[in-house]
């Protein structure tokens, strides 16, 4: 996932609007903070390019995860002097707590198999501290699948790329299957390819359930994006 998009996948997200990286990182600092007035230290789980954590850096100190070389890879050039690591959120264990982790724009719908997801969040849980807090926002609820939805082009450019995306989304019981086509223009060439995305629709239900197993007493933003909703837990000292 994200080899090839990678590093066009600023320019798409922010350049179509569907990212405001510095609203949304102040929205999640400001559920930090009101979690933990003192908290310091925050990991980004699934922190893609760093776009988060490049705002996030203001207040605390930061450190990054996510399975895509390819997604570290811009990272690292973005954050320099930020610890990045390549993990898998299904097995994490990097030996310390944080008074926040985060887990940001769907990528827990990259949890595709039912019977991970509760282990998945007890590892994500096991990062937080006392009295810190665990953030998580959810892939399309599934009462809001809309197979025959048709999406528009997506379109950004900068002085250097244009880039155009055309979505099929097909549902298959719980699991969404997305195949991008991507159309990449930049001084001297165009490119085209295809990245398909399998994410599994949850009831937010089964995400609360799962925090509090995991010990965390947690509530629901509803609507953080449409049809999405976003699980906030809390370890309570």
């Amino acid at each position: 996932m994200y080899e090839k998009s990678a590093r066009i996948y600023d320019l798409l997200y922010t350049g179509t609007g569907i990212k405001d990286f510095p609203a949304e990182s102040e929205q999640i600092r400001a559920l930090v903070t009101d979690a933990f007035p003192g908290a310091r230290t925050l990991l980004d789980v699934a922190c893609g390019t760093g776009a988060h954590l490049a705002e996030l850096r203001q207040w605390f100190e930061v450190e990054g995860v996510d399975i895509s070389p390819a997604m570290l890879e811009v990272a690292r050039k973005r954050l320099p002097g930020v610890r990045l690591r390549l993990g898998d959120m299904r097995t994490l264990d990097l030996g310390r707590q944080f008074d926040a982790v985060i887990c940001l724009f769907s990528s827990i719908g990259y949890i595709v198999d039912g019977a991970e997801l509760g282990p998945t969040i007890r590892r994500l849980a096991a990062h937080v501290g006392l009295g810190g807090v665990l953030i998580v926002d959810g892939w399309i609820r599934p009462s809001e699948w809309d197979d025959g939805h048709r999406a528009a082009p997506e379109i950004a450019s900068d002085d250097k790329t244009t880039v155009v995306r055309l979505a099929v989304g097909r549902r298959e019981d719980r699991i969404t299957d997305l195949e991008m086509h991507h159309l990449v223009r930049t001084e001297s060439r165009v490119e085209y390819f295809v990245e398909r995305h399998r994410l599994a629709m949850t009831p937010t239900e089964d995400y609360v359930r799962a925090f509090e197993e995991a010990g965390l007493r947690s509530y629901v933003i509803p609507d953080y994006m449409p049809h999405r909703d976003r699980v906030v837990g809390v370890r309570e000292a």
